[in-house]
């Protein structure tokens, strides 16, 4: 077997790998072994057939595919490892694309391997990295907007049908509306008994403002367009009319911020008690956000004085992973990622760029991490893993040699290592930045 290596960018190779004649007969030997018990030719029993009839009757062709797929794995595997004895640093990082290019009996089996491999990464200066500083400080407005939310949750809800009661803001009106376009109903413009959350800005633009006033029983008209860009075409930037039926209205209202309320929601007697629980609370959620922040950008900087090159193959798996993602919350929710596209007039081919983006930026940010923790020795102690296992432990309550076994099984023991390094790599960054 012979080898030429062809660089195609700073990632990708060409590797062009010749096998003699003789191993590719084999091959078609072990080809014709495999397909003979299913070739029938009259006066031959299955799997009796001599090769050179098979041969004679349908041609050597009959068995390239067969020989070809024997031979290409094995062969580009050989080829890998003596292109790393002549050059330790090569080491391919995704599924290679493989191209035939000579399949032919008597002939060398030519064919081509075009792969990612490692990049040398300059880093630039990744030490002292100068990030502007964020005040961490709880201001009132929060401590009060967090116990506004922990009112609403324990909020009364009444059902109101007095008709002299008018809808507002925060309301829950109940409504019947049927949509019509030049005065006929369009589809999907209808419904009733329909809970809509006014000043939620679930409908179109302008139909939950022109709603307030309302009382109940009351009858309006709704005039007003659809976006332009709305996703239905024929309603898209066109005037309709909603004639709205108020049914009832669910108004919230929220218990008196006293020292009975605290005491019925916390393990503290007055309200200043649960105050300074809720600020000290928030400082730590804040400081550990700050944190994260102060994480990303130092890496977006890192990132962008280096010369990396994200490897097409690794940003498709990500920006893969990304979608799914998405697709997952989206099903968390009951709704596909399809019809939120619909209802929000939102773009599929957008949320694919964005992902490709969002993927193109973190593998190359994981690529100059790994780069980093080279030249800084950085590595993972035996420690280091056994403490990640007992976390991971108690997170899923279950005994640590369990959690061990499980993830040796799935073969992501080097999955988790390398994360707990790119974070380590992190905090080293972050240690070494310049903050102020």
């Amino acid at each position: 077997m012979t080898v030429s290596i062809e660089k195609l960018d700073k990632v990708k190779v060409e590797m062009t790998i010749t096998v003699p004649a003789e191993i590719f007969g084999e091959a078609m030997k072990r080809a014709y072994k495999e397909m003979a018990p299913k070739i029938k030719i009259p006066g031959f029993r299955p799997g009796k057939v001599p090769m050179n009839v098979v041969e004679k009757m349908y041609g050597p062709e009959v068995f390239y595919e067969e020989a070809a797929n024997t031979l290409v794995m094995p062969q580009y595997v050989d080829a890998v490892r003596e292109a790393v004895e002549a050059d330790p640093f090569f080491q391919p990082i995704a599924r290679p694309e493989f191209d035939i290019v000579q399949v032919e009996k008597g002939k060398e089996f030519i064919f081509k391997a075009t792969v990612d491999t490692k990049q040398k990464v300059e880093t630039g200066e990744y030490k002292g990295i100068e990030i502007q500083e964020i005040d961490g400080e709880v201001s009132d407005k929060e401590i009060t907007q967090y116990l506004d939310d922990i009112r609403d949750k324990h909020a009364e809800v009444k059902t109101i049908t007095d008709k002299r009661t008018v809808l507002k803001e925060g309301d829950t009106a109940n409504i019947n509306f049927v949509g019509k376009k030049d005065g006929e109903p369009f589809a999907g413009g209808s419904a009733e008994g329909y809970d809509l959350v006014i000043g939620s800005g679930s409908f179109i633009p302008g139909f939950e403002e022109k709603m307030q006033g309302m009382k109940v029983e009351e009858v309006r008209d709704i005039e007003l367009s659809f976006p332009e860009d709305y996703y239905v075409s024929d309603l898209a930037g066109q005037p309709v009319v909603f004639e709205v039926t108020l049914n009832s209205i669910k108004r919230k209202t929220l218990p008196e911020l006293n020292d009975e309320f605290v005491k019925d929601v916390s393990n503290f007697e007055t309200v200043d008690a649960y105050k300074e629980d809720i600020k000290a609370m928030l400082t730590e959620e804040k400081a550990a956000e700050i944190k994260n922040r102060y994480k990303a950008e130092v890496a977006i900087k890192v990132t962008e004085q280096s010369d990396v090159v994200a490897p097409e193959s690794q940003v498709k798996a990500e920006a893969e992973s990304f979608m799914n993602d998405i697709r997952f919350q989206m099903s968390q929710q009951g709704i596909s990622l399809e019809d939120y596209v619909k209802l929000t007039n939102g773009n599929m081919e957008d949320i694919q760029n964005e992902c490709n983006a969002r993927a193109e930026s973190f593998v190359k940010q994981q690529i100059v991490f790994e780069a980093i923790a080279e030249k800084e020795n950085l590595e993972i102690s035996d420690e280091e893993l056994e403490a990640e296992y007992n976390k991971m432990a108690d997170m899923y309550k279950q005994p640590v040699e369990t959690i061990k076994e499980v993830f040796t099984m799935r073969g992501q023991v080097n999955a988790i290592k390398r994360n707990l390094l790119l974070e380590k790599v992190s905090d080293f960054l972050l240690e070494n930045a310049k903050i102020g």
